[in-house]
């Protein structure tokens, strides 16, 4: 009995974290949960009209996420729910092929939550595929993710209607026909665009507001002034009335077509939930908390988004705000975040006839203001200063995700992280190194300045392989021509060597016969054990390679041979 009583507590880790709780951390996991909330409400809202989905399917998404997220989580504070990225991300997926059936919609939207769920489930395999983004791809693909997500609102914000799915062509929607500008709607969605920019530094600079969220306040206000000023009989949109209760868990009425088109979309899906989800734990996690296992995480994850995707919402991802706003709530355990999930459910059973007085373009500026976090100029501005290349690699990712889309941008970002790879390993760095006589260690210097001795010594900081042989030889070849006369001796300083393939080999053994007749002699210094049995092993130039002499430190190569 007491063996099954423990699986338990590991087998829900939030069974764990209650078995010792007290009155006082119950109360701040109920302020928390309460404090996000409230805030999840209008934000979730927003993010269920940025699926192209009705409005209240972001408040299913995140009463399944949560519920689900705080029973398998092993985390105390981590909060999950919709966002942003992934809620464009649907609307790309799902728009065309739904072709303007909102039931159909909705179920392709579910499908590919629980697809996204079900790949977060592989772990292993998903963080190879996150290692293929480098930070400044991430930050460049973040960073047009959130000018798309803006500019998909700008014809809700001013209440012009667009018919193109491509943001930045609604865009240009809009500026060809200002002459169908709502100026009441726009007038609404800019002075709520400019409340919650405003609004934010005034509550923080005051000490009474400071806990004070922004953002439901704003729409609490612009509910209030609908109501009063009858927004809607003025031709402003409003979100509307939200069906009362949750929908019964199920599959998605899909078919195998639909779920073989949206695999793709599924996979990028998880590729940007798990990198953000990790970032998330990473920039959240206390000194003194345990140590994160990303394996269950990744699994954690996984389960919310077909939480989600079960009741009918689209995939979720933790994320850093909400977490750091729980945490200063008062979160203890997993606990607030059920709380949470109960609080949303009952406004969505309450408070159906307030809601239905929200006007979508207010939901269009909390949608840009909170897109604008995914935009981080401090990165960018440290990028520029010290990694100028990567900095220009981080904007052509922004540019591609602004001018493909969402999902065709991810793809250019992997294929940008994957050249960015090979760049590096097919041009590795290499250096020519000199031996000082006062017993200083080898040092790298310029290749016009390594005189007066007739031995080369050349170091090459990467494994030698098909893409980069050809090169390094090309450049072992070069350097010694340069030299007057011709060095007797090229050291191959070979410490960062690991690994030799066949073409390395067979391209070390050319470069062993081609010196050689020039009365040169081809010398290894630090090889790694398995580079070495590779050498003396290689067939290639009749064994050119096999009796190669081999020092263990570059000074003792260069005395040795200077010596003879």
């Amino acid at each position: 009995m007491k063996a099954s009583r423990l699986s338990l507590w590991n087998a829900v880790p939030l069974f764990g974290q209650l078995r010792h709780c007290s009155l006082r951390s119950v109360r701040g996991d109920v302020v928390a949960g309460f404090a996000v909330a409230v805030t999840l409400v209008p934000q979730g809202l927003g993010y269920g009209q940025l699926a192209g989905l009705p409005p209240v399917v972001g408040l299913y998404t995140a009463v399944g996420a949560m519920v689900v997220f705080a029973l398998v989580t092993s985390t105390r504070v981590i909060a999950v729910g919709p966002s942003s990225t992934l809620a464009i991300m649907t609307f790309t997926a799902v728009s065309s092929r739904a072709d303007g059936d909102a039931g159909r919609a909705a179920s392709l939207a579910a499908c590919l939550a629980l697809m996204t769920g079900a790949l977060l489930l592989l772990p292993g395999r998903l963080r190879g595929l996150t290692s293929l983004l480098s930070a400044p791809v991430l930050l460049g693909y973040l960073a047009g993710t959130a000018v798309q997500v803006m500019a998909s609102q700008v014809g809700k914000l001013v209440g012009v209607k667009t018919d193109s799915d491509h943001p930045m062509v609604k865009v240009w929607e809009v500026l060809t026909h200002l002459d169908q500008v709502q100026w009441v709607t726009a007038a609404v969605g800019v002075a709520t665009l400019l409340a919650l920019v405003l609004l934010k530094p005034v509550f923080h600079a005051v000490p009474v507001l400071r806990a004070v969220p922004v953002t439901p306040v704003v729409c609490v206000v612009a509910v209030a002034v609908s109501a009063a000023a009858d927004l809607a009989g003025h031709g402003v949109a409003m979100t509307g009335r939200i069906a009362g209760g949750l929908p019964a868990p199920g599959w998605p009425g899909v078919s195998a077509a639909d779920v073989w088109a949206l695999l793709p979309a599924a996979a990028g899906m998880a590729m940007i939930a798990s990198i953000e989800g990790t970032a998330a734990l990473h920039r959240t996690a206390l000194p003194s908390a345990p140590r994160i296992s990303l394996v269950r995480e990744s699994v954690a994850m996984g389960a919310a988004s077909a939480g989600a995707g079960a009741l009918g919402g689209f995939a979720a991802m933790p994320g850093t705000q909400r977490t750091l706003s729980a945490r200063g709530a008062g979160a203890h355990s997993q606990l607030f975040q059920l709380v949470c999930a109960g609080f949303v459910v009952v406004g969505i059973l309450t408070t159906g006839p307030v809601i239905a007085l929200l006007p979508v373009t207010v939901l269009a500026a909390v949608v840009m203001v909170s897109a604008s976090h995914l935009f981080d100029f401090a990165g960018f501005e440290r990028l520029w200063h010290g990694w100028r290349r990567e900095s220009v690699l981080a904007i052509v990712t922004m540019a591609s995700v602004v001018a493909l889309g969402v999902l065709y941008g991810l793809l250019v970002a992997v294929v940008l992280a994957l050249m960015q790879l090979l760049r590096r390993v097919a041009w590795p760095h290499d250096a020519v190194l000199v031996v000082p006589d006062d017993g200083r260690p080898p040092h790298e210097v310029a290749p016009d300045e390594a005189v007066g001795t007739d031995v080369l010594i050349y170091r090459v900081d990467a494994p030698l392989f098909f893409a980069n042989a050809g090169r390094i030889s090309q450049r072992i070849h070069t350097l010694a021509a340069a030299r007057s006369p011709y060095p007797r001796y090229v050291v191959l300083d070979a410490e960062v060597v690991f690994y030799l393939d066949a073409t390395a080999a067979e391209t070390l053994a050319q470069l062993a016969t081609d010196l050689r007749a020039r009365d040169c002699q081809l010398v290894v210094a630090r090889p790694r054990e398995q580079v070495l049995t590779t050498l003396r092993e290689s067939p290639y130039q009749d064994g050119a390679t096999r009796q190669l002499p081999v020092f263990p430190s570059v000074r003792e190569a260069y005395d040795a041979l200077r010596q003879r």
